[in-house]
């Protein structure tokens, strides 16, 4: 199937015009030596990151690309037993196109990433990171972007690698007024973010995208969403940090050091509500219902977001006691933690809470404090001790 830009010309001029124009592009992408980008499907490497990486290779950066799928489940041009190597010639091609040095192909199970574990995929990108000498990595937003659940597959891989390794990692985004503009016109499930939560927003040329796009053949056909998404996002792509570099200790011109700021990794949630007083949380994989009891007008069919919270210190705190118990070669089973607490009033809140850590065996003094000052260190401990910012926005605003 052959498609070039004249077929494309007739389809973008019955779309609506743009609404607005992207924000006026400022920053420039940070100067990795060697990128690598994780994607799901063949084609994401262009259709979504390749104005990205093409800006990358220009700038003199060894760009890669791990797929961990080999797209075999499309269904634009019916099923065939020869997708999954068209694909991936398609992908090669367009790989050159936009001057990427190095393509891997995975073969996990197209449309159903999700299901593989975690550590199997975490433990394929950071492979291929050692195995490039990457310096940083590119991902798809959390979200997704385009809903595609493969996408925060892929993604969630990519950051957990990255976190293991002590790499920054860049996740691509759109304007949630491009999201919006999509979403209605095509009736998609586009995700994207407001100014507060875009960090970078860059100047490209396109040219490259688009000529890598049509490599894609089998993928790339005139009523695609693609060419609309293009159009709307003009000369610019926007990038969000999942995990910022690593600041270095600099002086301040009086030989003094100033203490370097520690990285921001930001990570997310979701809470839909269903009916009555249930609310489901999605946790990257994970669903979380929560209710409340009967006797307060509930159906009890979880906890409540109150109990969540004391829960998420005492299993913290477990956690951190597990982990001082592995460290000195110590047997956890049997470990166990109890927590109670108390309501205050004015405002309302959790006023005391009681965490009562129990041990299959006796420990030495020493052991018994160190355990303690472990455990007292835990996360959700020190969000408590030293609380966060707490920023309350609604979705029309600018929300992370």
């Amino acid at each position: 199937m052959e498609i070039d830009a004249e077929q494309l010309t007739p389809v973008l001029n019955r779309m609506p015009p743009v609404q607005g124009q992207p924000a006026r592009p400022t920053d420039v992408l940070p100067s990795w030596s060697s990128v690598l980008a994780v994607v799901a499907h063949p084609d994401d490497e262009s259709f979504g990151l390749g104005a990205i990486l093409d800006k990358f290779a220009a700038a003199g950066s060894a760009v890669s690309v791990l797929c961990l799928t080999q797209g075999e489940a499309s269904t634009l041009h019916g099923v065939s037993a020869d997708l999954a190597p068209l694909r991936a010639a398609e992908m090669r091609g367009a790989a050159r196109t936009l001057g990427v040095s190095s393509v891997v192909l995975r073969d996990y199970p197209d449309g159903h990433l999700s299901t593989i574990s975690p550590r199997t995929l975490q433990a394929e990108v950071a492979e291929e990171i050692e195995q490039r000498g990457a310096r940083g990595v590119i991902v798809f937003d959390p979200s997704g972007v385009s809903g595609h659940p493969d996408h925060g597959a892929a993604s969630a891989a990519g950051l957990a690698a990255a976190a293991t390794l002590d790499l920054p990692v860049l996740a691509w985004t759109i304007p949630r007024s491009v999201a919006q503009q999509l979403n209605e016109e095509f009736d998609a499930g586009f995700v994207g973010h407001g100014p507060a939560a875009i960090d970078l927003t860059i100047y490209v040329d396109r040219d490259r995208q688009r000529s890598a796009s049509l490599v894609h053949a089998s993928q790339a056909i005139p009523t695609s969403v693609l060419w609309r998404r293009l159009e709307l996002l003009g000369n610019a792509e926007h990038l969000r940090w999942l995990r910022r570099p690593d600041t270095r200790a600099r002086t301040d011109g009086q030989g003094d050091t100033a203490a370097a700021s520690a990285p921001t990794n930001w990570a997310g949630m979701r809470v839909d509500y269903r009916s009555g007083d249930r609310f489901d949380i999605a946790i990257r994989d994970h669903l979380v219902t929560v209710d409340q009891p009967l006797d307060l007008g509930g159906d009890d069919l979880g906890p409540t977001p109150t109990e969540l919270f004391v829960a998420g210190l005492a299993t913290c705190v477990a956690f951190y006691a597990r982990r001082y118990l592995r460290r000195h070669k110590l047997d956890a089973n049997g470990l166990a933690v109890e927590a109670s607490y108390r309501l205050g009033s004015a405002p309302a809140r959790v006023s005391d809470i009681d965490i009562c850590v129990h041990l299959p065996f006796e420990l030495p003094p020493a052991r018994r404090d160190g355990l303690l000052a472990v455990a007292g260190h835990c996360t959700v401990h020190n969000s408590i001790t030293h609380p966060p910012r707490i920023d309350i926005t609604l979705a029309n605003q600018d929300c992370r």
